[in-house]
């Protein structure tokens, strides 16, 4: 059944006049009486008495215009709540991020973010493997190093920098490295890729000079994850060589010690990626603002990222 002819025919119900109609819906008032005559030859029902002074209901017209009027607010209704859904942060966010940096970072950041848009429930899949997002249906990843995949869009949120640390009680007992080379008298915790089953080396420099210790083959102990490397650091299994964003809770607490500050360490980058090809949806959208907006970044012209005016005034107030 043509709709907009259900929608001529309530108009005329409505005003009893096909001009009225025609301008209502900015028609004709021959196009409106086609559509009428084009729904009364479908249904096969004479829907209005016509003469020359005014328009009338039959009785099967009148039925049809309280069932018809009824649908057509429902349509209006639905339309409007799809509108608004388009507008406004909804539905269902996946994101897949790094395991260390999702539980020492991403995780604490959630709740703001849900009582600001309460409408979007997040779904992340944490793996230190690189996964592809548009294959895979992810909206957003955080990833961290200096690649970014082709039909990717990226924006930078923060730098991650490698930290040499140790528990306070084993540096008592086995005494603080004072170079990069003192690494080989101490009991060492390395990180080992769950893929690849490589190892992670340590990078140092001082001025001129560098140093890169290959720790798989010194270590006392190799582990497959970033947390739980930690653990064993805590636990006084001896010096780890992590990301800053993983230990800094302990090292502000003083359980964990950093050594060798004396000496740089590389940094990487740290990203948000999503598809370039895809428009930003207000669920995508609502989160990289929020994200930069809780990592002050700045934008090239040194203006701190703008938040929507409503997330701006959410994020002020802390209400939802």
């Amino acid at each position: 059944m043509d709709l907009s002819a259900v929608e001529a025919f309530v108009r005329v119900a409505e005003s009893r006049s096909f001009t009225e109609a025609a301008r209502v819906m900015g028609l004709t008032g021959s196009g409106i009486s086609r559509a009428i005559s084009r729904l009364e030859a479908q249904t096969g029902v004479i829907l209005l008495n016509r003469t020359t002074r005014n328009v009338g209901l039959t009785a099967e017209g009148a039925m049809f215009y309280e069932r018809c009027r009824d649908i057509l607010a429902e349509l209006k209704l639905a339309e409007t709540e799809l509108l608004d859904a388009a507008s406004a942060p909804s539905g269902r966010l996946r994101i897949t991020a790094p395991i260390g940096y999702a539980r020492s970072v991403l995780v604490p950041m959630l709740p703001k973010f849900r009582q600001l848009h309460s409408n979007v429930v997040v779904e992340m899949s944490l793996s230190d493997a690189i996964v592809d997002l548009i294959d895979d249906g992810f909206d957003l990843a955080i990833r961290i190093g200096e690649l970014i995949p082709p039909k990717l869009t990226s924006r930078r949120i923060g730098v991650a920098r490698w930290v040499a640390c140790a528990s306070r009680e084993y540096l008592e007992e086995h005494g603080y490295p004072a170079t990069p080379d003192d690494l080989a008298l101490h009991d060492c915790v390395a990180f080992q890729s769950a893929d690849s089953r490589r190892h992670r080396d340590w990078q140092f420099w001082h001025g001129s000079r560098s140093w890169t210790v290959r720790i798989g083959d010194m270590a006392q102990q190799t582990i497959d994850h970033c947390d739980v490397i930690v653990d064993a650091a805590l636990a006084g299994a001896g010096i780890v060589y992590m990301h800053d964003y993983v230990v800094e809770p302990h090292l502000r607490q003083g359980t964990l010690v950093r050594v060798l500050e004396d000496y740089s360490t590389p940094e990487r980058s740290i990203h948000l990626l999503y598809p370039a090809m895809r428009a930003l949806t207000p669920k995508v959208q609502a989160f990289i603002e929020y994200s930069m907006h809780e990592f002050g970044i700045v934008d090239v012209s040194g203006h701190r990222t703008a938040l929507s005016r409503r997330t701006s005034n959410q994020l002020m107030s802390g209400t939802s």
